[in-house]
């Protein structure tokens, strides 16, 4: 069986955000002011229907749980399959962007900062040691 060509992924892949954003749309035409009062789902109802699927891979992590949960929130009418889709997508991503951040659990040594208590003299011998790494300012 031939694969797809990539202009045919990407042609696919566009249409299917449009459908997508066109469901998103009817849901969000149903109620005046929504667009509003939901935001984000308002810009990821325009990300889709200019980028595609593919908007969904390229949701800011802080913007992500928002739009799922504004999503999850609304009542999605079962004859309109593409707004399952969307909500499936959302969750996946979402879900991997969890792994992405707990593979092992909440500690990551890159990713966490851990406080202590120090004593007087380690908090000079800290201060005096940035101070000596600084770029001296400009007058």
């Amino acid at each position: 069986m031939p694969t797809a060509s990539p202009p045919d992924a990407a042609s696919a892949d566009l249409s299917r955000g449009r459908v997508m954003a066109r469901a998103l749309g009817q849901l969000l035409d149903r109620a005046r002011g929504s667009r509003e009062v939901l935001p984000h789902l308002a810009a990821l109802e325009r990300a889709l229907h200019e980028r595609g699927a593919t908007a969904i891979d390229r949701i800011p992590p802080a913007s992500l749980g928002r739009i799922c949960s504004q999503l999850s929130s609304l009542p999605l009418p079962e004859q309109e399959p593409a707004l399952h889709d969307l909500l499936a997508q959302l969750l996946d991503a979402q879900e991997q962007l969890r792994m992405e951040w707990s593979p092992e659990g909440a500690f990551h040594p890159e990713k966490t900062v851990v406080i202590r208590e120090i004593t007087h003299s380690e908090f000079m011998a800290a201060t005096q040691e940035q101070a000596e790494t600084m770029p001296m300012p400009l007058r």
